[in-house]
């Protein structure tokens, strides 16, 4: 979790990070992806929620080597629970 002050840079960091140490990563920003935020509805099958992720973001993720970023979660009260 990267908390702090608005526009300093910490969705640029978080994403520098991940391309950095990680094979593949997406970016979810609920701010710009309000068509996202339905996937969230329903995370009782995480498989198919990946899957959906990859598909919409023309991603590949691979087991242990992905990282996810949730830019702007507050704005997806449903995508903050799931992560809990």
């Amino acid at each position: 979790l990267v908390e702090g002050a608005r526009r300093v840079g910490k969705s640029t960091v978080v994403e520098e990070f991940a391309r950095r140490e990680y094979r593949s990563y997406i970016l979810v920003d609920f701010a710009e992806a309000l068509a996202r935020r339905e996937l969230f509805d329903d995370v009782s099958d995480l498989d198919y929620l990946f899957l959906q992720l990859q598909l919409r973001y023309s991603a590949r993720l691979f087991d242990r080597e992905s990282l996810i970023i949730f830019d702007e979660v507050q704005m997806c009260p449903r995508a903050r629970q799931a992560i809990k």
